[in-house]
């Protein structure tokens, strides 16, 4: 169990949108010399956020969750005193270059009684029949919308979550998406208010 928060709230460093060797958009050389191991590119990310004190991370892969992979740096985030969150960078059918947002998962999503991993099926199902889903601009099937309502059905399940939209001002972010009218419109949506948290520049 982390004790991040044993003492009640407080402050600290967190980064909701990393990236990791198992991104194919994810460019790791290691040093000369160095090994290319699962076990040393673990090592050094996880050291990495710990010197620039981080002690939340969110692993968030374009349209990808390796399971495999977060396992590793979850284990060694909690020998470094880190709390490493699972997600994904999900790429949605919206305006004209897609939409990018995280999704943040709770551990019932890939640690549960039924040991299933319901992210990859909840991957699997939102871009059925695409190809190529791993690179980042691959949209998937759902609009905005579309997919905090299949967020909400997970939910209603025990399986939570929450969405950061990401790089909004960026190619493929939501106010560069979106203009005024259609913001208005998506902030009035109750499961737009339940779910997106926060906004990413």
């Amino acid at each position: 169990m982390n004790k991040l928060f044993c003492n009640g709230s407080q402050w600290l460093r967190a980064d909701f949108h990393l990236h990791t060797n198992a991104d194919k958009e994810f460019k790791y050389k290691p040093a000369p010399g160095e090994s290319d191991s699962p076990g040393n590119f673990v090592k050094k990310f996880v050291g990495k956020l710990d010197v620039e004190g981080v002690q939340i991370g969110a692993i968030t892969n374009h349209n990808k969750f390796d399971l495999k992979e977060f396992k590793r740096i979850e284990k060694a985030g909690r020998k470094a005193g880190i709390l490493f969150l699972a997600g994904v960078e999900l790429s949605v059918n919206d305006g004209a270059n897609g939409i990018h947002c995280l999704i943040i998962f709770n551990e019932e999503w890939y640690n549960n009684k039924e040991r299933e991993d319901y992210i990859n099926l909840f991957l699997t199902e939102v871009f059925k029949d695409t190809p190529n889903r791993e690179n980042e601009n691959t949209r998937c099937k759902k609009n905005l919308i579309k997919l905090l309502k299949l967020l909400k059905e997970r939910k209603e399940k025990g399986r939570d979550s929450f969405v950061i939209m990401a790089h909004v001002e960026d190619r493929c972010g939501f106010f560069n998406e979106f203009e005024g009218g259609r913001i208005e419109q998506m902030i009035k949506e109750k499961s737009f208010q339940e779910f997106v948290l926060g906004f990413q520049k």
